[in-house]
This record gives structure tokens, C-alpha cells and sequence, in this order.
């Protein structure tokens, strides 16, 4: 049975730069005006208030606030932010996760103290590299001896709880500098570890980038040699592995981002955020609802009134559902539960796609304890199996 719960996102879409690499909703800001600051809140808190009734009976489980750089905002924006989501529902009984997404800066280091008294309780550090060189090539604002004072001042403000990203596959990066980026990370003990190969999106400057030659991702094999080395580096550490990305010790699996995974509603506010809702009467095998990319269409839309309503709504037919529940399933460890998918949708997943038995005997998935899995060379080749889902 689902539990009763939701999770807020909130997205905050400034940044001091906009990485090469990036597709999100994001507009640069090297300093926020305040009173922009405070119009941006007003909204956020607008758009709560109008869509919370949808998720009206349910507890609070997670607080997200990411971006964008949520921690350029002062932290009495970040403290009335949470005081207006914990205004609107109940705590699950659990203690409420609240995490920060936060750049390695010097203005974000000095509010690490306030950010702790409004009530984050876990940040998420975008450390990416621990090599100049690598940060240079993705963009990024900060300098490796910055991400070294982030890191050391979380801890002294009291932060128990966090975690790192890291960014492998950057031009010009090899195997020797991903190992080295992945010791300098537990150097800091962190709880938790977001490592994702690099990306490149349609449509931002290192696709153009990429597209005239000018940069040169690393390939397939190169980019499996460093999820392997990551992966072996950072359980010999005590990070289990227990998403494609996703690294953790024993009780630090980001509650927020599982919700994802399980397909566990969420309420996303703010510029290009996202929403999931849970399988209803209307919606029988749920919806999801995404709010504009641009700031200046989500504020006309908020402060024009239609604050309940998302421009872009779509409830899931049911092979859809049946496709996110594979392949979201099968990016956590302990992958796509074969009753759980049966009860849901009447069908096991093996009757549903005949392809795994053929994924099986190719090494790439595994069953059991109930469950379809992948193995350690599936891990490496997911995007492989995914598509075989959709």
C-alpha cells in the first residue's frame, strides 16, 4: 500500500553563472536585488497555497529547494519558504528531511550557519571536481580551494548530513583524475554521493560545442571504465550504491529523491518545476503537471491569478505508467518488485515485456527475492535495457 505523504519541490532559478552543459530553468544573476528576491518568494509562496489542496489529507515527508542556486537566496527566505510548507500539512512522523541544494561560494558559506537555524537539515553540494582544470571545462563558478571551505564549513556549522556531486566523463578527464576527484569526496566522510557521466543536452553550448568539434565527451567504454571505478571507489569507502547514480551510507538514501523512484507524489513549485500525483478517480493511472521554463511566463501567470493551474497537464495512459514503473524500478537496487507491478497493473513484468527473459540471458538483468534487477554490467548499460521498456 502507498503511503499517504507527499514531498515539495521548490525550484529557485537564479544563478551567479549558467553552466555550458546545463538545460534547466535557470536565469544568471551574479546578485539577486532584493526586491526581486522578494517578489520570487511571494510567488513561490502564492502557487503553494493555491495548488497545496490538491494534496489536501496527506503528510509531510521531504522539503527539496534546488535549482538554479536556492542558497543565493537569503537564508529568511529560505526559513519563510519552509514555514509556509510546514503551514499546509502535517509531518509524516518521521523527521522532515529539508535539503538545500548549495554551490561552493563565499556569500552561500557565510549563511551556512542561518540556513541551519531556518531548518535545513541536508545540503547537496555541487562540488562536481576536485580539479581546476575539470571545473574550468564545465564552467563552473568556483575553484577547487572553495569547494575545500564549503565542505569544511558545512561540518563546523553543524550540518550532519551531506552530500556531494561529482560530474565524470569531462573532456579531457581520464580514469586517474574521476579516482581522485571520488578520494577527495570521502576525505569529507559525506552521507551521500550523486555521481552522473556528463550529459550533453540538445540545445545548450556544449551540444553546439560538441556538434562543430570543438569538445570531445568521453566515449561509451571510457564512460563504463569510470562508472565502474566510481562505483568500486565509493563502497570501499561505505557508500552503498542504491540507484544508478546514488550513494549512500546506511540511513542516508535521500528520502526526496526515492519519492522519484517509487513514483510517490510530489508537488513542485516555482519556474520549470515538476509535479507528480498519484493514481485517482480523474487520473486512474496518474498525472504529472510542469510549470513554464521561463521566469517572467510563471510570474505573469502567479501573480495574474492561475496559480492552481500548471499550462502543461498530463495524465499517464497506462502503458505509460507501466513504462515509468519499469524503468524506475529498475534503477534502484532493489529493483522492479514483481507482485507490486502485478497488483498495480494485473500483469507480471515478464508478461508485460517478453524482452527481459532475452535482457537476462544477455547478462544485463537478474531476478530475485521477488524482484527483476540489474546486474553490475547492466548498471553500465541501463540506458540499453530502459529502452527496451518505453
Amino acid at each position: 500500500m502507498r503511503r499517504k505523504d507527499v514531498g515539495v519541490y521548490i525550484h529557485v532559478p537564479f544563478c551567479e553563472r549558467v553552466c555550458p552543459y546545463c538545460d534547466f530553468a535557470v536565469v544568471a544573476r551574479r546578485v539577486i536585488d532584493p526586491a526581486e528576491e522578494a517578489r520570487l518568494v511571494t510567488a513561490l509562496q502564492t502557487e503553494l497555497r493555491a495548488r497545496a489542496p490538491a494534496y489536501a489529507g496527506r503528510s509531510l515527508a521531504t522539503i527539496y529547494f534546488g535549482g538554479g542556486t536556492p542558497s543565493l537566496l537569503r537564508p529568511a527566505s529560505i526559513a519563510g519558504l519552509i514555514e509556509a510548507v510546514r503551514g499546509q500539512w502535517n509531518p509524516d512522523g518521521e523527521p522532515l528531511e529539508i535539503t538545500l541544494e548549495l554551490n561552493p561560494s563565499t556569500v552561500e558559506r557565510e549563511r551556512l550557519p542561518a540556513f541551519r537555524d531556518a531548518g535545513v537539515d541536508r545540503l547537496s553540494i555541487g562540488v562536481q571536481s576536485f580539479d581546476d582544470e575539470s571545473l574550468h571545462r564545465l564552467g563552473r563558478a568556483h575553484r577547487v580551494d572553495e569547494a575545500h571551505r564549503t565542505l569544511e564549513a558545512a561540518r563546523s556549522a553543524g550540518f550532519t548530513n551531506l552530500s556531494l556531486d561529482l560530474i565524470f566523463g569531462v573532456p579531457s578527464q581520464d580514469l586517474a583524475g574521476v579516482r581522485k576527484d571520488v578520494r577527495e569526496a570521502l576525505a569529507y566522510r559525506p552521507e551521500h554521493v550523486s555521481a552522473y557521466g556528463l550529459t550533453v543536452e540538445e540545445g545548450t553550448p556544449y551540444a553546439t560545442a560538441v556538434a562543430r568539434g570543438q569538445l570531445q565527451p568521453a566515449d561509451d567504454e571510457t564512460g563504463a571504465a569510470m562508472m565502474e571505478a566510481v562505483s568500486a571507489d565509493l563502497g570501499a569507502g561505505g557508500l552503498e550504491r542504491y540507484e544508478i547514480s546514488s550513494y549512500a551510507r546506511p540511513g542516508y538514501q535521500a528520502r526526496h529523491n526515492r519519492r522519484y523512484w517509487r513514483r510517490e507524489p510530489v508537488l513542485g513549485i516555482g519556474v520549470g518545476a515538476h509535479s507528480s500525483e498519484s493514481p485517482g478517480s480523474g487520473t486512474p493511472f496518474g498525472a504529472r503537471r510542469a510549470n513554464e521554463r521561463q521566469l517572467a511566463a510563471w510570474l505573469a501567470r502567479i501573480e495574474g491569478g492561475g496559480g492552481a493551474g500548471p499550462p502543461q497537464f498530463e495524465a499517464l495512459s497506462e502503458p505509460e505508467a507501466r513504462s515509468e514503473a519499469g524503468f524506475l524500478g529498475l534503477r534502484t537496487q532493489p529493483g522492479l518488485n514483481r507482485r507490486r507491478f502485478e497488483a498495480e497493473f494485473g500483469l507480471l513484468p515478464e508478461v508485460c515485456w517478453p524482452a527481459l527473459q532475452e535482457l537476462r540471458e544477455a547478462g544485463l538483468l537478474e531476478e530475485a527475492d521477488g524482484a527483476w534487477r540489474l546486474t553490475q554490467r547492466g548498471w553500465l548499460l541501463s540506458d540499453t535495457v530502459f529502452e527496451r521498456l518505453v
